[in-house]
């Protein structure tokens, strides 16, 4: 009977992912393309503005991510009471935090980098009150599964805004452009999730639910606005330690990667939180979930990071331009973020499922104060020094998670540990050629060129070949799909 639950826990993943699979493809490919189009129309310097103001505005949106939308998903009996109530409160927090940014825009803009940011951070006080609004929404169709209705609300709200953000960069608006994409994404997502929710709201604070509501989502509001710290502080604190111009040299190779790993995050988490929510009692089913996770997790993350750090010259000639080919080595350093980005998202699954908020919290704490340490080490080396600090402070950070998540459910640090160096058996054929490859080549198109297909030649022979190579895991699990999927192309 065990075994046929856990079958159809599988089974709502893999469901959950491969319904947002098409959708997100197409997000990417758009984003890609917006990302292209702006690297060629605005400058560093409009980059690391708008870097440094959504670093600001990030922190704020902590208090709009209370975790309401996560208590709303993870609650077991969901009553028409506690939506209102947790309405309610996104609406109290969102009008509060909306206006405490737009008080607060001048001095902030001021202490950051310059009185310029002012308008751009009161104009960014409207998407707090707006998301804050969306995510009820969006956390109600998660809850029913409905991954492919959420993210084609992403999807029609990105085409829509980077269509005008482009229109709006070619004529000389600079990173105002990016500003009113992001505006306008925030009302465009709330208009549509309101109307695709299919829930009317009413006003109700009740003190018991209220009380229930932020015994899971209070700890976890706290854990948001130190993850949201630790994600932004080198953003923050680089227009001062270095420029303005030098975090938008930085920022772009780092948006970049960013953009492609919180796709795959999304789909991630997105799918697996609900029914880790559903099995949260049950510690043999966890275990097994963590152990076949973490090696497929990783298995992934490797490939990703090595594809990064070894195409990154023909990744930036297309998709930045030539004038950023400089960024070459900043790109490859924090290529090694990827490294185990998505087992820091597997931890927080395993935590949030298991209510463990207050934990949470405290890594993220630790998370912080380990990263600010090794900026202000690293700033004296340049962008470079700052690059290298943030990949080993956040690898550091997100190994002590998995460990510890991994001891909760009974499975002790050295199976974590075997499993991710398992998933990483194909990495020992992989690395030595591509880094002699790397360094035969000449920093050229056509060097570029043939390091591309050095690198696709040697993944699909061992990805397709030799899966044993790969992982076990990634054999009994993916290997299978992949090849019945070939054989039916080639059949046609």
């Amino acid at each position: 009977m065990q075994e046929g639950h856990n079958i159809s826990n599988t089974q709502k993943v893999i469901t959950g992912m491969s319904s947002q699979t098409l959708v997100t493809i197409i997000l990417g490919i758009v984003e890609i393309v917006s990302f292209s189009i702006m690297s060629r129309l605005l400058t560093q310097e409009d980059f690391g503005y708008y870097a440094a103001i959504t670093a600001i505005t990030t922190i704020f949106a902590s208090f709009s991510e209370t975790g309401i939308g996560s208590a709303v998903i993870q609650k077991k009996n969901l009553t028409k009471g506690f939506i209102n109530n947790a309405f309610t409160i996104s609406l109290i927090f969102g009008i509060f935090i909306s206006l405490l940014l737009f008080s607060l825009a001048k001095p902030l803009a001021r202490s950051v980098a310059d009185v310029s940011m002012t308008v751009p951070l009161m104009l960014m006080s409207i998407t707090l009150l707006l998301n804050c609004l969306t995510s009820v929404n969006i956390s109600l169709m998660q809850r029913k599964l409905q991954f492919l209705r959420v993210g084609l609300i992403n999807l029609i709200a990105l085409v829509i805004t980077t269509i005008i953000a482009i229109i709006l960069a070619y004529n000389g608006y600079g990173y105002y452009a990016i500003i009113a994409k992001a505006v306008l994404t925030s009302i465009i997502t709330w208009v549509l999730s309101l109307f695709l929710c299919k829930t009317h709201f009413g006003i109700e604070l009740d003190r018991v639910t209220f009380k229930q509501i932020f015994s899971f989502s209070g700890w976890l509001m706290a854990s948001v606005l130190f993850r949201n710290l630790a994600h932004q502080v080198d953003r923050l604190l680089m227009p001062r330690l270095l420029s303005v111009s030098a975090l938008g040299s930085y920022n772009r190779p780092k948006e970049f990667i960013e953009q492609i790993s919180s796709k795959l995050n999304g789909i991630f988490d997105t799918a697996l939180f609900p029914v880790l929510s559903s099995i949260q009692d049950n510690k043999s089913a966890l275990r097994s979930s963590f152990l076949r996770s973490l090696s497929l997790i990783n298995t992934f993350s490797l490939f990703l990071t090595t594809l990064f750090i070894f195409n990154s010259g023909l990744i930036i000639r297309i998709f930045l331009g030539s004038q950023w080919i400089e960024l070459r080595p900043v790109m490859i350093a924090l290529a090694g973020t990827l490294l185990f980005n998505i087992d820091g998202r597997l931890a927080d699954c395993y935590l949030r499922s298991l209510a463990m908020t207050k934990q949470q919290f405290y890594f993220r704490i630790f998370e912080t104060v380990l990263k600010i340490i090794g900026i202000v080490i690293g700033y004296k080396w340049g962008i470079m020094g700052i690059a290298i600090s943030v990949v080993v402070t956040n690898s550091i950070a997100k190994v002590i998670k998995i460990i510890y998540v991994g001891e909760k459910i009974d499975i002790n640090p050295s199976q974590s540990s075997l499993t991710i160096i398992k998933s990483w058996m194909f990495s020992v054929i992989l690395i030595p050629i591509c880094i002699t490859a790397l360094f035969i080549l000449p920093n050229t198109v056509c060097g570029d060129v043939v390091m591309t297909s050095i690198y696709i030649i040697l993944t699909g022979v061992l990805f397709i070949l030799f899966p044993n190579i790969v992982s076990k895991t990634y054999k009994e699990e993916i290997y299978d799909r992949i090849m019945s999927v070939l054989k039916k192309k080639i059949g046609r």
